[in-house]
């Protein structure tokens, strides 16, 4: 069973600079990604010759291959990282947008260790529309040859059924910590105000193991360092929802023949969700540019789901703690797949939808 860990953090503003940065260039790979990433840096140290070489014409000297991956695994951590340990860097990961579920998330500190690997659901935070798990992960026995830690993997469930995958970040701290946070999206929308119940399940670990260096033969491209590390680490924990707003407002417009609709909103204190639905246009993975304003704020859209037939999904850079009151849901231009999906068509709006919700 977990338990509690004393050491939980608290509660802290980002930098703006350092929020803004990882806002801007944050993303969200896949351990598949990383594996690539180091093949590619591999067959580039392989093939890499040295300015005098090259002048000269003399035959290059054969890197020692083990030791530069070192070198460029070290500048990663460098730059992953950020001050003021796990508080930093799940400061650093929230970035300007997720800064309220970090700030108003629940501490929990519940901890099980498995094999020597300390997981930890640090915090936690649910409202409408999203849950968001701040899970640092630590090898306590400081392995040999361990270089990068990451805890993204994870199944969660409560009474409605099993959450979907959102979005996760994981940072070092050093060689034996790493920061992540965890972004879901709940089995039913919106998930109502007040405690609820939920289960979590992490499967694995991925560890990054330097310890055995490439090979010399021509495999070496089926190569890499990354491997998963089951467990599993399992929590179960209530948490209490903030809740918020769902609706279905009557708002449409058309420009030039096409059509926009919302099928629902759903405004929540860290996002508002935006369900459109566009008719009328000749194509296909349709993304609209836009904002939606309320109570005199700006709110613009950062994410969004390519139109599959059903509603496009698109979720803003902040929420709302009261939907009641005028609101005004502007969509700048459309950008798409032509019928063939052969080349990006974008229709130039705008569209603006104007409702009132109680």
């Amino acid at each position: 069973m977990p338990t509690p860990d004393a050491a939980a953090p608290t509660s802290i503003r980002p930098d703006p600079l350092e929020a803004g940065l990882a806002g801007i260039f944050a993303f969200d790979p896949e351990p598949s990604v990383f594996h690539r990433v180091d093949e590619r840096v591999e067959r580039a140290i392989r093939s890499w010759t040295p300015p005098s070489a090259r002048l000269s014409g003399r035959a290059r000297p054969r890197l020692r291959r083990r030791a530069g991956i070192a070198g460029l695994l070290a500048a990663v951590i460098v730059v992953g990282g950020a001050g003021g340990g796990l508080l930093g860097l799940y400061a650093w990961l929230s970035g300007p947008y997720s800064s309220l579920p970090w700030e108003r998330g629940e501490e929990l500190g519940i901890s099980q260790v498995v094999d020597g690997y300390r997981v930890t659901i640090d915090r936690a935070y649910a409202d409408a529309t999203r849950l968001m798990l701040a899970i640092s992960v630590v090898d306590e026995l400081q392995r040999p040859g361990i270089s990068q830690l990451m805890a993204m993997s994870t199944v969660v469930t409560d009474e409605s059924g099993r959450y979907s995958g959102n979005g996760a970040t994981s940072s070092p701290l050093d060689r034996t910590t790493a920061a992540n946070m965890i972004w879901l999206t709940p089995a039913a929308i919106p998930l109502p105000a007040g405690p609820r119940r939920f289960h979590v399940v992490m499967p694995h670990i991925e560890v990054r193991d330097d310890a055995t260096p490439p090979p010399e033969s021509a495999d070496v491209d089926g190569w890499n360092p990354w491997r998963s590390h089951l467990g599993p680490w399992t929590f179960d924990f209530e948490l209490q929802v903030a809740g918020g707003t769902a609706a279905a407002p009557t708002a449409v417009a058309e420009v030039g023949g096409v059509r926009v609709s919302i099928a629902r909103l759903v405004a929540a204190p860290s996002v508002v969700r935006v369900e459109l639905e566009v008719e009328g246009a000749a194509g296909s993975d349709w993304s609209p540019i836009g904002e939606v304003r309320h109570g005199g704020r700006v709110l613009r859209f950062v994410t969004s789901s390519l139109g599959d037939g059903g509603p496009i999904e698109l979720l803003t850079d902040a929420g709302v703690d009261d939907a009641s009151g005028e609101w005004t849901v502007q969509i700048d231009e459309l950008v798409g797949l032509n019928v063939a999906g052969t080349d990006e068509v974008r229709l130039a709006g705008p569209w603006i939808l104007r409702f009132t919700l109680p």
